[in-house]
């Protein structure tokens, strides 16, 4: 039976045979094409970045370098603030400008900048241990029981300035 014929009058039957048929015999030759084309296929090469995207890649490098410029190396911490009065574990009387840090990553003696802890930011001495800090921790000495409660817990920049003598 020819394809092109008209099977019972049923001329929906014919157009989808017809179709089907025509299908089976062109896949072969697209496929080929398709090969074809993927074979002689070149990529297009990647456009450079447009200049908007350059100066604003340069002027985030330039703010990056900024503020490493002006806060040096820092490094993150959980502040906390205490107001025990007393020796320190360096043996020296416990006042405003004392801070207490793992030995094991600020060592005592030395000197730091405290960034990001409002009106206590600054310049210190680590001169206390504290039982409880652990790694990246550091307890600020403040005279006022309620400004060591208020103070809470923050996440500060800590500078060192200098090591331990």
């Amino acid at each position: 039976m020819n394809v092109h014929e008209q099977v019972d009058n049923d001329e929906v039957g014919t157009v989808l045979r017809t179709r089907r048929t025509r299908g089976a015999r062109l896949a072969p030759l697209a496929a080929l094409v398709l090969l074809s084309a993927c074979a002689t296929h070149e990529t297009a090469p990647v456009a450079a970045p447009d200049a908007a995207a350059q100066a604003a890649t340069r002027d985030a490098a330039a703010r990056a370098q900024q503020s490493h410029e002006a806060h040096g190396d820092t490094e993150l911490f959980d502040a906390t603030a205490y107001s025990i009065e007393g020796k320190t574990a360096s043996g020296k009387q416990a006042r405003e400008g004392i801070c207490a840090a793992d030995p094991d990553v600020l060592p005592l003696g030395s000197r730091v900048r405290v960034h990001d802890a409002g009106e206590y930011s600054g310049e210190c001495e680590i001169a206390d241990t504290g039982r409880a800090i652990k790694g990246r921790e550091i307890d600020i000495y403040l005279a006022s029981d309620r400004e060591a409660k208020q103070f809470g817990k923050k996440k500060v920049r800590v500078e060192k300035l200098s090591s331990a003598k």
